[in-house]
């Protein structure tokens, strides 16, 4: 690379600043970071200080902002207790450096919180960036007063591009100046000199810019500090397939790597250290001795949104309903808190900050980690407690499918996301959903026109199972409103379907009934004006809920559980629409001793299942939980039930315990689909897990219920069922499950799945036996055909 190139290069890494700042700004402004403020205190005198950097704010999209939220309390917390922790343990003296600083006010807001606190342990902050950065950084804070107050008086340096005092030093240096980076801090007072002076080194999202090699020597100079603690923010890659991890990358990663090449800073460091084991070991090597590295999502749990409480304010400041993305970004991106151990001649205790914040003991606690299926993706240390001591679990048995080629239903790309499938006789249906508008492009062509971007939706699409021919429905002004995340339901002699809900915007939820028949077309059946603050005697409008037809009382209801509200409260009540009647009843919780309640969820996904009696019960697998946004891993059996006793209706949960026939427990997962494929067997689709991703091999699970076990279905390949937002449903007729669409970040070619030997749909969905071999594991031929996996860039 020559000269010219480099220059390119380093202005382009630069702008990432602006990027940075903004959506710090962004977050200030719609009230995420409150913890920080002053109780009392207004915005304008709060020690927050983005609106003194930021002069024209730009608003974030709600993912972009939580993202942000939890990256930048995340810096915050550990910055500030590692410094309350060196006042604790009375150190007289300690220092902060913070490497390609860029416009970061934290300085300015620990000076002015500084001024409230009468503590005895100096401190010296240093900034570090590019020359040219720097310059611009001292010209903003000398033309805003409020920063301009808060600078140390008497600087022993004060030109345009440096500023050297006695507390705070900004410095203008190219880090790949290994030599001239020594000098500025020797300038600004910290020195190796082995004496006790802890230091603290923050790097958020900054060597990723470099060559590993780069990157690799500047963590090595600061781990000759004695005392030195190093915060390191970036991006990871996590293991997607562990028999093909360089081939088969998880499709948000091929997304990531995309973004940061068109925008020229490519992530170098990244093409050498992808996981956060590779991390951690190459810390360990560069001289730091004791490393604890945690992806974002399980800080977020464990350090930033503690209680209830905390979940609830920050879902109230705006609407958000892109989990899925936040948790991908939560899995890439990680906090790592190395340290170096102290000379021998050191006999006080050094700063340890996870022990400070409370989070050290939770990662000792083998058995909380275990059960918060924390794993080598979602954190990795040094210690003896983590979950590397513990032994491999026995692997987890699973079934081998194939892909077919070429795909059966060639002639559909169906490029959307949270709308529903239906099969009617030889025809599926699809309504609705998030995508290309049907009056842009012809389906069945393939024919798309060019358009800004995509919609929520209000057309159907036809598609014959038979002939593989597709059409688009015209779409008429009296059918439903378009819409995204409702539910549909088939009747149970397969005439009709019924449609539920959904919303067309983020406070705009629908709460009406539709039947739609292929003779009939879409007929209303029921809707009411509701609103968030309405009584309980109607269901309110929801999405992300289930709808499943079930006989209760012998008759036949379409029973909605989950889903959100409005408001963006989860839906803890469950209603049932009589098909006959064509009215709504509530079904209150059974409660007994203490007054148990079943708590609110949605993104789950429900089948309906026959019991020893006949009795129909609702299986309800994983989803997210309201209160905490926790993702589930449970499966829960829900009865309904009519009769002459009070209350008259009724309906109570019995959770059920799912576990591998080795032990392995079922992953949390939501955004996926569930389907009955036989009298005592689930299969679980796509969805997105937590606090680490879903492995491949993990995508689609296969539960069978009266053994109460679990097993993998293992597919010829893979990327095309990273699915979340898609829609599934069984062709009994044809004995196979197709799964249609959905939302990812990737486009991915439609494949489907398919037996080793054809077999019938009686073998197929009946009994079975496996074969054991060396692991424990079988092999069952299977006819599996999903129509169409396409993921696509969300809402």
């Amino acid at each position: 690379m020559d000269n010219a190139e480099v220059q390119a290069a380093d202005l382009a890494i630069q702008g990432t600043n602006t990027s940075s700042i903004t959506s710090k700004r962004s977050i200030e402004r719609l009230g995420y970071l409150d913890r920080c403020h002053i109780p009392g205190v207004t915005e304008k005198d709060s020690p927050l200080m983005f609106k003194y950097v930021v002069p024209k704010p730009s608003r974030r999209s709600p993912v972009i902002n939580r993202a942000y939220y939890q990256r930048t309390e995340a810096i915050r917390i550990l910055v500030e207790g590692w410094i309350e922790e060196c006042e604790a343990l009375g150190i007289e003296e300690c220092a902060i450096v913070n490497l390609g600083c860029g416009f970061d006010p934290t300085y300015f807001r620990l000076a002015k919180l500084w001024k409230t606190k009468k503590s005895r342990t100096k401190l010296k902050y240093v900034d570090v960036d590019y020359p040219t950065l720097i310059t611009e950084r001292l010209y903003m804070v000398r033309n805003e007063s409020t920063l301009f107050d808060l600078l140390p008086e008497n600087p022993s340096k004060d030109d345009v591009g440096e500023f050297i005092s006695d507390t705070y030093s900004c410095l203008g240096i190219d880090l790949r100046r290994l030599d001239m980076l020594q000098m500025g801090l020797e300038a600004a007072g910290i020195k190796k000199d082995g004496a006790r002076k802890p230091i603290l080194v923050i790097s958020e999202v900054v060597l990723a810019y470099l060559d590993a090699g780069e990157s690799d020597r500047v963590i090595e100079f600061f781990a000759q500090y004695p005392e030195a603690t190093f915060i390191l923010h970036e991006q990871c890659i996590p293991v997607f397939d562990v028999d093909q991890e360089d081939e088969n990358l998880h499709p948000f990663a091929l997304t990531m790597f995309r973004h940061f090449e068109r925008t020229m800073t490519p992530l170098k460091t990244l093409r050498e250290y992808r996981s956060i084991e590779d991390h951690r070991n190459r810390l360990q090597s560069l001289g730091w001795s004791n490393c604890d590295i945690l992806n974002m999502n399980l800080f977020t749990d464990y350090a930033i949104l503690l209680t209830e409480a905390d979940h609830h304010r920050i879902s109230q400041l705006e609407p958000f309903d892109e989990h899925d993305e936040l948790y991908w970004i939560g899995a890439y991106y990680f906090v790592a808190v190395a340290t170096t151990n102290p000379s021998a001649s050191t006999t006080t205790q050094s700063p340890d900050v996870l022990r400070h914040i409370g989070l050290r003991s939770k990662l000792q606690d083998a058995k909380s980690l275990s059960e918060d299926h924390v794993d080598e993706g979602s954190y990795v240390g040094t210690s003896a407690t983590t979950t590397e001591s513990s032994p491999p679990s026995p692997a987890i048995p699973y079934i081998n499918i194939e892909w077919s080629e070429p795909p059966p239903f060639a002639g559909l790309d169906m490029n959307r996301k949270g709308h529903t499938l239906s099969i009617l006789d030889d025809d599926a249906y699809v309504f609705g959903g998030f995508g290309l508008d049907a009056s842009d492009h012809h389906e069945e062509q393939k024919v798309f026109q060019a358009r800004g971007q995509q919609t929520r939706l209000g057309s159907t699409v036809q598609h014959n199972l038979v002939s593989g021919s597709t059409r688009t429905m015209p779409r008429s002004d009296d059918g439903p409103a378009p819409r995204v995340y409702h539910s549909a339901a088939t009747t149970l002699d397969g005439s009709a379907i019924y449609i539920y809900g959904g919303r067309d915007g983020p406070n705009k939820v629908h709460n009406d009934v539709w039947r739609f028949t292929p003779r009939d077309g879409w007929e209303p059946l029921w809707r009411a004006k509701i609103n968030q603050y309405s009584d309980n005697s109607l269901p309110k409008g929801l999405f992300k809920h289930t709808a499943n037809m079930m006989t209760i009382a012998g008759r036949e209801m379409m029973v909605v559980f989950g889903g959100r509200l409005a408001s963006g409260e989860a839906n803890d009540q469950v209603w049932a629409f009589d098909l006959e009647d064509g009215q709504w009843g509530h079904f209150p919780w059974r409660t007994a001793g203490a007054g148990h309640h079943f708590e609110g969820l949605f993104s789950h996904s429900s089948v309906v299942v026959k019991g020893p009696e006949q009795q129909d019960s609702l299986i309800v697998v994983g989803g997210i939980r309201g209160k905490d946004e926790k993702v589930l891993n449970t499966v829960w059996k829900v009865t309904l039930s009519i009769s002459d006793d009070e209350p008259q209706c009724w309906v109570q949960a019995e959770q059920v315990v799912i576990k591998a026939s080795t032990g392995g427990l079922l992953r949390p997962r939501f955004g996926h689909t569930s389907v009955k494929v036989g009298d005592d067997r689930i299969w679980i689709l796509g969805g997105v897990s937590a606090p680490g991703l879903l492995q491949w091999h993990e995508t689609i699970v296969e539960i069978e219920l009266s053994q109460g076990t679990f097993k993998h279905i293992q597919a010829s390949s893979f990327k095309e069922l990273v699915m979340v937002g898609h829609a599934t449903e069984l062709d009994e007729r044809r004995g196979r499950v197709i799964s249609i669409g959905g939302g990812g970040t990737a486009q991915t070619r439609p494949r489907a799945l398919k037996n080793h030997s054809r077999i019938g749909f009686k073998n197929c969905f009946g009994d079975y036996k496996t074969t054991n071999e060396a692991m424990g594991l079988g092999t069952v031929p299977l006819k599996v055909n999903p129509l169409n996996v396409h993921t696509m860039l969300g809402d």
